[in-house]
């Protein structure tokens, strides 16, 4: 992080990230670099923290725990801390809406009031984590449902509600619906199983170990684009970067 001169309109013989024509002050490099290092880190927190793939198995939840982002950011009194928690409420309700249905109840077992989020999440870990070999992941994904509906309706209750407490709330709603697109994943994953040798390598039907065939597999189907939609992507140019000569790597920083 020095402060070197550009030499002849380029950069010196030893590059450094920002030079003295903008910069004339150590002091001054160091405010800028701490500053724009927590703004980096700031817009991070507030993306959906988990992969596009994962988020795309909620997005109603993961927009409404966006929302609760947008809450806790937005003053530094009890009552923008408590609204988080309402948010945040709305998100695990939203949550049960879009993972959950009544084909997860049992036969001869009422199922549950449609904002009844506990008792929804036992038969979502029951589904998802079923067996005596998952007993320990259903078991946790309860436990955490539990606790984390309990902290999260005590903070819209909570009058002397402080910072650290919707950022714990936060983290608490953002940790759930992490764990519970996990074991969505890997009970499809489980599912999905080659009959004849065991393989979880079966990709569109077909076993990649030993070229068993699913007989019952169904493709999905292909996503239709409108010609509208098609000229549309055909109108936009594609443009290509014309300086890639200039990108600067590791071992530039050298020396």
């Amino acid at each position: 992080m020095c402060t070197a001169p550009v030499v002849d309109g380029g950069l010196s013989q030893n590059p450094c990230i920002y030079n003295q024509v903008d910069f004339k002050s150590r002091d001054v490099v160091l405010t800028f670099h701490v500053g724009l290092a927590l703004r980096l880190t700031y817009q991070q927190e507030r993306e959906v923290p988990v992969a596009e793939l994962h988020a795309e198995l909620l997005p109603g939840s993961w927009r409404r725990w966006q929302q609760a982002f947008d809450a806790y950011a937005s003053g530094d009194e009890a009552e923008n801390f408590q609204a988080v928690g309402m948010r945040l409420r709305e998100c695990l309700v939203s949550f049960i809406g879009e993972a959950t249905d009544e084909s997860l109840v049992p036969d001869g077992t009422a199922p549950p009031k449609k904002a009844d989020f506990k008792g929804w999440v036992e038969h979502l870990a029951n589904r998802l984590a079923a067996g005596d070999s998952s007993a320990k992941l259903r078991s946790y994904l309860k436990a955490i449902s539990v606790e984390t509906w309990s902290y999260t309706n005590g903070l819209t209750h909570a009058k002397n509600a402080a910072r650290i407490d919707a950022e714990i709330a936060l983290k608490m709603v953002e940790h759930l619906l992490g764990m519970f697109s996990a074991a969505r994943l890997r009970h499809a994953r489980l599912s999905v199983r080659c009959e004849s040798c065991q393989s979880y390598r079966v990709v569109a039907g077909v076993c990649e170990h030993c070229g068993w065939v699913d007989a019952e597999h169904v493709p999905h189907p292909r996503r239709e684009i409108s010609e509208d939609e098609q000229a549309r992507r055909l109108a936009e140019p594609c443009t290509p970067s014309s300086d890639i000569s200039t990108f600067m790597t590791p071992n530039d920083f050298g020396g």
